[in-house]
């Protein structure tokens, strides 16, 4: 964009791009020193430990918290969906000794009517 003799301004294509380019160029500047940080929500959270501000309480645990204190939060590893024969034959060996501690006598399927009477009726 130019100043023509006799005060007129010049109007091309050209020069209105290239002042459009340089008002694009001081906004983004603008913009760029007058942003806020970024705030990383996914810090920690991969490793299974990360921390977050209360906005409002909304809970009924959280009635004592009040917004802006940091909680500490934990993600725990999904569980174990097999095991080693050696845990197996552990497993196993607890459970025969808790059996024995109360009562050790497993109790037969077949009888699970308390003694009751059975009345079958035929029409």
């Amino acid at each position: 964009m130019t100043f023509l003799p006799g005060g007129t301004i010049d109007t091309s294509p050209s020069s209105l791009r290239t002042f459009a380019i340089l008002v694009m160029g001081l906004v983004w500047v603008y913009i760029f020193f007058h942003s806020k940080p970024v705030r990383d929500y996914n810090a920690g959270r991969l490793t299974g430990e990360w921390t977050t501000q209360v906005k409002k309480p909304v809970h009924p645990e959280m009635q004592g918290v009040k917004p802006g204190e940091e909680l500490m939060g934990v993600t725990f590893n999904e569980p174990k969906t097999e095991c080693s024969l050696e845990e197996y034959k552990d497993l196993q060996a607890r459970i025969e000794i808790l059996r024995a501690e109360l009562g050790g006598e497993e109790e037969d399927e077949d009888d699970d009517d308390d003694g009751g009477d059975i009345v079958a009726l035929r029409r």
